[in-house]
């Protein structure tokens, strides 16, 4: 029993040495970015779906740092930046100062961005920086737990990952605000562009729930 104890604190020692030394060599290739280790996550419940709307690595740049950086990939449902170094999984550290670029989308992490104070990643839709007024994009996946029918009657379906509906952003003044997703609610943030907004609304087809359109939509706000 008392070689077994010895046996299983060695083992115990040798992982977190192990540990130690994977850290030390991802810091000594990328000493200028913040990241952590992947928590531990239980992959004994079969899950359909995905975490990522994209789950592709791709090459990244960042606005705070001037060093080559990782192929990095978006876990959505984890609000989790992503780089493989030697077959091992990492995280980026959360940095609201910094912005990335993954796949021609820019990223910006935001803390309390909505009424429900959550934290996250918004893809910036504004191109231009000096823009009066910036649209984002927040997209979701959501997790839907097990059903299990309360009848042989009903089908048992099993836990799954589901994209969630886009939901888009406007900063004003610095603020962070829910974009409005129909044509009251826009006048009401805007009331001293009532007349503008109505006859740019009733000559172009513009749809709440679109990039492109509402791309469009600020364009013109960002003119007023």
């Amino acid at each position: 029993m008392f070689k077994k104890l010895l046996l299983f604190f060695f083992l115990l020692c040798l992982q977190n040495t192990w540990s130690q030394i994977e850290i030390s060599r991802v810091v000594s290739v990328y000493s200028y970015m913040n990241f952590r280790n992947n928590s531990f996550e239980d992959n004994s419940v079969k899950t359909e779906g995905s975490q990522y709307i994209d789950n592709t690595f791709y090459s990244s740049s960042f606005t705070c740092i001037s060093q080559a950086t990782p192929p990095i990939r978006y876990n959505t449902y984890k609000e989790e930046m992503e780089f493989m170094i030697e077959d091992k999984l990492y995280y980026l550290d959360k940095n609201e100062n910094c912005e990335m670029t993954i796949n021609n989308l820019t990223y910006k992490y935001f803390t309390n961005y909505d009424s429900k104070n959550n934290d996250g990643y918004l893809i910036i839709l504004t191109k231009s920086k000096d823009s009066k007024y910036i649209l984002y994009k927040k997209e979701k996946v959501k997790f839907v737990p097990a059903y299990t029918p309360g009848s042989s009657y009903a089908e048992e379906k099993p836990p799954k990952y589901v994209v969630d509906k886009s939901k888009y952003f406007i900063k004003i003044q610095d603020t962070l605000t829910a974009f409005p997703e129909k044509k009251s609610e826009l006048i009401k943030l805007f009331p001293n562009n009532k007349e503008a907004i109505e006859l740019y609304l009733k000559d172009n087809k513009i749809k709440f729930n679109e990039d492109s359109s509402l791309l469009l939509l600020i364009n013109f706000l960002n003119t007023l």
